[in-house]
């Protein structure tokens, strides 16, 4: 970058300065790159000044701490611990620091001490006028979608006159919730998926959240409450916790609740009462195998405040084994719940433990998306390149997540985004078929946008999904199933699963028609060369 002379610098009125702007020598500019001394790493945030680097790096998973690593030096430097971000002033010579609530400006050095430069903001007041902040924040969501959107034809649309259609309505707005409903209209006239509306600054309850024990619990005819069923859970992760099969604290199911922190059970009409505003705490249950007092005990248990992810776990082992005892032990079923880190693990531990099955079900169903599934893909569409033979063990395929059975995916219509790509990607491979119904057709991208003035946001989508043949697809329309199997209500409700079941069908005769071959490792060879 070379800086050169300005002549407006030197015109009056602008302070007998000059200003020198940048101007980039693109000639061979790869070959003028210089390799700074730092090992890999998680570098973000990364901002410099002319005498080296800034940037954040995470401390074992917890807060971030800026670093500072010097053209000429061999290893990086801490600046401040626990930052969650910072802006470099354009001197290069202040950091404005945040760390939870506080903030402080401080040298742009290493070892400057947080609390020296930390701002007092006890008396910062910010005077907001709502109508003006709409106005503004009505015509900037408008331009984020003029300019963010993928199309700049927005679909067809004249934007401007959209601009004028809908600005008189932003002068009768009395609330930031108004704002959204108008905001949601103006997103509505693109006519695509994912343009999201997100509220900003609101003002709203403070919640306390309920207990939960992780189970079904229902009243029984003697005035107290029974455990009909218990979630298992994944004890190990916390995300997946079930409070009442935790060591010490285990409740069989059939037990019957006859109080909780002291209060009989039999005083309420609503068991939950009894954990009102205590969610995520610790409360004592007098348990029993019979409806009385005698012979009861009691155990603590810390609750949850969200049951959805046990009964999430509890759906799919269920699907799980309804596939074993279907095929008789010869499919395995594997639930991608999103095309993002738990679908991606999902996938993965499924493809490990069910490497040796001679048919996968790939469940798609109630997919959220969150990433192009690419990956995921490659995964299924693996076939072995060689086997490994050791000593006492069954040959071992490399890739060893690969899998050569016939496979099949179900869907339906909240499958969405990635949700969407990964059936298309496993129809295009020809990986099996789909089953059950439409997909939600919304294959088109976010990557993110400026937000607006109060934290609020208008996500403009800017990429959409093309085919290989140079059409739009997908966006809209969705992925159609090659067999439809509608799992009705009714079906559902009696404890059956009609895409299940049909896909289960359909993968034993596809294995009758065809058994797979056992991979059987010859004898070792005995002459050298072998005759």
């Amino acid at each position: 970058m070379t800086p050169g002379k300005s002549a407006e610098g030197d015109k009056p009125g602008n302070g007998g300065g000059s200003i020198a702007p940048l101007r980039i020598d693109t000639a061979d500019f790869e070959q003028r790159v210089v390799a700074m001394k730092a090992s890999t790493g998680d570098y973000r945030g990364l901002r410099a000044n002319d005498k080296g680097v800034f940037f954040l790096a995470g401390e074992d998973g917890g807060p971030a701490s800026l670093q500072f690593l010097a053209l000429d030096a061999d290893e990086p430097k801490a600046v401040s611990k626990r930052i969650a971000s910072y802006v470099l002033s354009a001197d290069g010579n202040k950091l404005l620091l945040r760390r939870g609530g506080d903030f402080a400006i401080v040298d742009a050095s290493p070892d400057v001490d947080f609390d020296e430069g930390k701002l007092d903001l006890s008396d910062m007041r910010l005077r907001v006028d709502p109508h003006v902040e709409w106005q503004q924040m009505y015509v900037d969501g408008w331009r984020i979608l003029r300019d963010w959107f993928y199309d700049e034809g927005h679909h067809g649309q004249d934007w401007d006159a959209i601009r004028a259609q809908y600005q008189p309505l932003v002068d009768d707005v009395a609330s930031r919730a108004d704002l959204d409903y108008i905001f949601s209209e103006l997103a509505g006239e693109l006519n695509s998926g994912h343009v999201y509306v997100q509220s900003g600054d609101e003002s709203g309850p403070d919640r306390q959240a309920g207990g939960l024990l992780g189970a079904e619990i229902v009243a029984d005819p003697s005035g107290y409450y029974r455990v009909e069923h218990v979630f298992p859970g994944n004890n190990w992760e916390n995300g997946f916790r079930s409070p009442l099969t935790e060591p010490g604290s285990t409740v069989a199911e059939g037990s019957y609740i006859l109080a909780v922190d002291g209060v009989d059970t039999r005083s309420v009409k609503n068991f939950y009462r009894l954990l009102e505003a205590k969610g995520d705490q610790q409360v004592a249950l007098r348990v029993n195998s019979h409806p009385n007092q005698s012979g009861a005990r009691t155990v603590r248990v810390t609750t949850l405040t969200s049951e959805t992810s046990l009964r999430y776990l509890d759906w799919v082992r269920s699907r799980r084994a309804m596939v074993d005892e279907l095929s008789g032990g010869r499919i395995g079923y594997i639930h991608v719940p999103n095309t993002a880190v738990e679908g991606s693990r999902e996938l993965f531990r499924g493809m490990v433990a069910y490497a040796s099955k001679d048919a996968l079900i790939l469940d798609d169903r109630f997919n959220g998306g969150g990433f192009i599934p690419d990956r995921l893909i490659e995964l299924l569409a693996r076939q072995p390149l060689n086997y490994w033979k050791s000593r006492g063990l069954d040959p071992n395929a490399t890739p060893l997540l690969s899998h050569v059975g016939p496979k099949a995916m179900l869907i339906n219509g909240l499958s969405s985004s990635g949700g969407d790509a990964l059936p298309y990607y496993f129809r295009k491979l020809g990986l099996g078929p789909l089953i059950g119904t439409r997909t939600w057709g919304g294959l088109i991208g976010i990557s993110g946008n400026p937000g607006l003035a109060d934290g609020g946001t208008v996500l403009a989508a800017t990429f959409s999904f093309m085919d290989t043949d140079g059409h739009w697809a997908v966006e809209n329309e969705g992925v159609a199933p090659d067999i439809e199997v509608i799992d009705r209500p009714d079906a559902i409700a009696a404890g059956r699963d009609p895409s299940l079941e049909r896909a289960v069908d359909l993968l034993l005769k596809q294995l009758q028609a065809k058994p797979p071959k056992p991979v059987v490792a010859p004898p070792a060879p005995t002459e050298f060369p072998p005759q």
